[in-house]
C-alpha cells in the first residue's frame, strides 16, 4: 500500500490516481495522520455491498428474535430498496 501526503496527491492526483487503479490502495495523510484511502471504484462497491449484505443480515437475525414465528413479508423491490440506500450510507 503507498502513503502520499495531501499535498503530493494535489500535485500528481494523476500518477497516483492510476496506482490506485491498477488495485493497490493509497493511503493520504494530513498532518502525519491517515485521512483518506483511494482505491479503485469496483473495489469500493464492492465493499459497500458486504457491508449492506452484512447490516441485513444482523436485521433480519434480530428480527426473527423478535418475532421467530413471523414470515418475512418483504416484496424483492422493497428488499432491493433497503440494499441500495445502505451502500449509499
Amino acid at each position: 500500500m503507498q502513503i502520499v501526503t495531501s499535498g503530493k496527491v494535489q500535485s500528481n492526483f494523476g500518477a497516483i490516481a492510476e496506482i490506485a487503479k491498477f488495485g493497490e490502495p493509497v493511503t493520504i495523510t494530513q498532518y502525519g495522520r491517515p485521512t483518506l484511502l483511494l482505491i479503485r471504484y469496483q473495489d469500493g462497491i464492492d465493499a459497500l455491498r458486504e457491508l449492506a449484505a452484512k447490516n441485513m443480515t444482523a436485521w433480519l437475525e434480530g428480527r426473527s428474535q423478535t418475532a421467530p414465528n413471523a414470515a418475512l413479508d418483504i416484496a424483492e423491490d422493497d428488499l432491493n430498496a433497503i440494499i441500495h440506500a445502505e451502500i449509499a450510507k
